[in-house]
Formats: structure tokens, sequence, C-alpha cells
């Protein structure tokens, strides 16, 4: 892949989006978001805002190297942590699961970005990876909700090629994939398999091609799990008009 190319086509495309208004994204320690604020960054520069939302499970090195990233670009941010809403929705809704808990989190976080991006006048930026879109690996309303997404088209794989590429730090790049949602979540182990396996099932499922030379298990997962998250990749289906009704 050509990944000058890329890298002048994304920050084009953000810029496009941007248009006169700010922009604003969750920057959370992982490799996808600091990718999303590099570009950004090149993109509309001073007009780039950005929320750290950690929780007492959040891992320090993610908000150190979150706000390390932020000191290198120079970007405007704020820390918010999130516990204390949080604590006030699990009284209310006891034994929260794992994947209950993490999904609030996620809807919380969206929250605080969408009230302060009408604060900044700014668009919310979506920071998930073709991969996790596809596999239907993020949570409807929380991470997945944006105004536009630049790594939309890319998948993991080439998430990381390109931010070696663009000279994202080392310490996101080595770091093992997560969502930081609880005590050591990692996405890799909550899939069952590396991104890179994944990617490659995914590129062939796109392409139309044989799946026949694949893990059976494998295929199956990522089979099921493209299926069953179809609903999270469509807009609420609505009324195509209303005229004709009177």
């Amino acid at each position: 892949m050509n990944y000058t190319k890329l890298q002048e086509l994304l920050i084009n495309f953000i810029k496009e989006q941007a248009r006169d208004k700010n922009l604003i994204l969750g920057l959370s320690g992982g490799i996808d978001s600091a990718l999303v604020a590099h570009l950004c960054k090149k993109a509309v520069g001073e007009k780039l805002f950005v929320l750290l939302m950690p929780t007492k499970y959040s891992k320090k090195e993610n908000l150190d190297d979150a706000l390390m990233l932020c000191d290198h670009l120079q970007i405007h941010h704020k820390i918010i942590y999130i516990d204390e809403v949080l604590c006030a929705y699990e009284k209310i809704c006891q034994d929260l699961s794992h994947l209950r808990f993490g999904n609030l989190a996620a809807r919380v976080r969206m929250s605080l970005l969408y009230d302060y991006s009408a604060l900044h006048n700014a668009l919310v930026v979506g920071t998930s990876n073709k991969s996790e879109l596809m596999l239907g690996y993020g949570t409807i309303y929380g991470d997945l909700a944006c105004a536009f997404n630049p790594l939309a088209t890319l998948y993991k794989s080439e998430v990381f090629e390109l931010a070696k590429f663009i000279g994202v730090h080392e310490n996101f790049i080595q770091k093992a994939p997560s969502a930081d949602l609880w005590p050591n979540q990692s996405d890799e182990k909550d899939l069952g398999y590396k991104y890179e396996v994944l990617d490659e099932v995914l590129k062939a499922l796109e392409n139309n091609q044989s799946l026949e030379n694949f893990d059976e298990n494998l295929k199956n997962l990522v089979l099921e799990r493209v299926q069953n998250n179809a609903f999270k990749r469509k807009l609420p289906t609505t009324l195509k008009n209303t005229y004709d009704l009177a």
C-alpha cells in the first residue's frame, strides 16, 4: 500500500469534513485514537481538542501515553475521570457484567464528547477501524458514534502500518490492543484471535474469495460476528416520506 498517498487522502478527507468547525475525539492511549489524533492535528492544527476519560480500571500507562501524545503534538486536552458517573449507574443497575459495564463506560465517554462538541463547536471524530466495524467489536451509541470516521476503511493491521509510517510513538505500536474497559481486558483475548489473522479472513470475505483454507473455528467466528452485528453498521431505518399519509 502507498502510505504516503493514504496519509494525504485521509488528511484531505478530514479537512473536507471539518470545514469551518473544530474537531474533538476521545484519546484512550491506544493506537487507533493516537493515529486519528496525528491525522487530525495535521489536518486542522489548533482546531483539535481531545478528552482523556479514564476510570479506576484504566492502566496508568495508557493515560501517561495519551498525555505524552498531547504534549508532543501540542493538542488542547482535558482529563475527566468518569468513575463517579459509572458508580451512580452501578447503584441503579446492579450486578453489571463486564460487557454491560464496558458498554456503559463507552456511552458515558461518548456523551461527554458530544457535550464538549457543542461547547467547542466541534465535530466528534470516530476512531474505530474497519476490522472492529466488520466484526461488530464496538458499542452502538458509544465508541461507534461519530460525525465521521477516518479509519473506517482501514483494517487493524493497516492501522499499525500507517501508524509506523507517520511516526506514532512506539509505545502505541507495541501495546496490545485493548479498550481498557476492565482489568486485563484485551481485544484479541475477547475475539479469540490476533487481528492479523482475523484481517486475512475479513479481506477474503470482502473480496468474495473462498474461505475453505481457513481454520473452521476461525471462519465460523468471523462469519457469525459479521452477520450478527450487521445492525451496528447501519443507520436506523426511517420512513422515506410521509407526504402521502394525509
